[in-house]
């Protein structure tokens, strides 16, 4: 016997925009709250929303690719964290400084201030990457990409790619402790 997720996402499939209607019912909650995690305060709750609703046109737009033996969440949940990286991405919220008064919104003054040395050094470190070690990093650290993606687009062996995620871990760790900063 099929589930009420199931016969969803087979009215889905086959068209049925009423169907559509009552996903977006039932799950715009869970889909925004994903939104509003995977962000970490970056968005707005306009974008949220914007972003919330992209998820189901998205939703629509590939609904012949689903599989109603995969829960309709595990289809959400990737979209909705896809389309946080791609806002990211196109916006360039990590590769940009933070105003002090985002950060000051954030966190406590003296969190503030040692947040802003921490990434004023951070930046630093950084800097002083080999352009290749500063590129992966970057694209998979604060962009999200996978580093079979990175792999297939710089044209080097995935594993070279963890190898160098790992050095450069080890690398700015090491920046980061000798000037301070402790990671217990």
């Amino acid at each position: 016997m099929k589930s009420t997720e199931q016969r969803f996402v087979k009215r889905l499939k086959n068209g049925d925009t009423v169907a559509l209607g009552k996903i977006i019912d039932s799950y715009s909650g869970y889909v925004c709250t994903v939104i509003r995690n995977f962000s970490r305060g970056m968005l707005s709750e306009q974008d949220i929303d914007e972003l919330c609703a992209d998820v189901f046109f998205n939703l629509w737009e590939h609904r012949e690719t689903l599989d109603s033996e995969i829960p309709l969440k595990a289809y959400l949940s990737a979209i909705a964290r896809n389309a946080v990286k791609n806002r990211f991405r196109s916006q360039k919220l990590f590769t940009e400084d933070i105003s002090e008064l985002e950060i000051a919104d954030m966190f406590s003054v003296e969190e503030t201030a040692e947040l802003n040395e921490m990434m004023k050094a951070l930046d630093d470190a950084l800097k002083q990457l080999k352009k290749r070690e500063h590129e992966i990093f970057l694209r998979f650290y604060f962009y999200g990409e996978k580093s079979s993606e990175i792999a297939k687009e710089t044209g080097i062996a995935e594993s070279s790619v963890r190898s160098q995620l790992s050095r450069t871990r080890t690398k700015l760790k090491d920046y980061l402790t000798k000037r301070g900063f402790d990671y217990g």
